[in-house]
């Protein structure tokens, strides 16, 4: 009976231990934006080209964190002067590659619009995950800039990514960023 009682209360722990980490695992969960929601939520929005990025382990060498360098062709909101450092979980040190789920991913020398938000230790942090970062490429058709949505959903065989003239979009940052 006692073996009973005793194997009875661990289910219950097991259990409930299972749906309070199930549930934290929901809430960590990225909350869809719209790009309306991203500006009014960040404390600066941007466009211009990543200069570098350099990950280096934390103080406590227990995870990597990447910082990512934007010199900035015009502000839409804020200003944080001649280049925006922004501090992104994350990257790769020598041999080791630390992923975090929903963090976007810069490479040196694209063109990009992004969503920072500076939080109260003054770090400047990504807005909304992977979706603070939207890529800016030259529409090979038309020569224009073209910003392309955050397209992390798996594509189908000649699925077109959404994609809008980078000055239409700036315009309607600005509107959004007045209110």
């Amino acid at each position: 009976m006692k073996d009973l009682k005793k194997i009875i209360n661990l289910t219950i722990w097991v259990i409930i231990s299972f749906l309070l980490l199930s549930q934290a695992e929901s809430e960590a969960q990225v909350i869809k934006m719209s790009a309306k929601d991203l500006t009014e939520r960040s404390t600066a929005v941007l466009y211009g080209k990543c200069s570098k990025v350099k990950s280096e382990w934390n103080d406590k060498k227990d995870i990597i964190l990447t910082q990512v360098t934007v010199v900035p062709e015009e502000y839409i909101k804020g200003n944080m002067g001649s280049e925006a450092v922004i501090t992104v979980p994350g990257g790769r040190v020598g041999d080791i590659l630390y992923e975090v789920s929903e963090m976007p991913f810069f490479v040196e020398g694209e063109e990009v619009v992004v969503f920072i938000r500076t939080n109260n230790a003054g770090k400047n942090l990504i807005t909304g995950g992977y979706q603070g970062k939207m890529k800016i490429e030259i529409d090979k058709k038309t020569g224009q800039r073209m910003v392309h949505d955050t397209g992390t959903e798996i594509q189908t065989p000649g699925q077109i990514r959404k994609a809008e003239k980078l000055e239409d979009f700036v315009v309607k940052l600005k509107g959004w960023a007045k209110n």
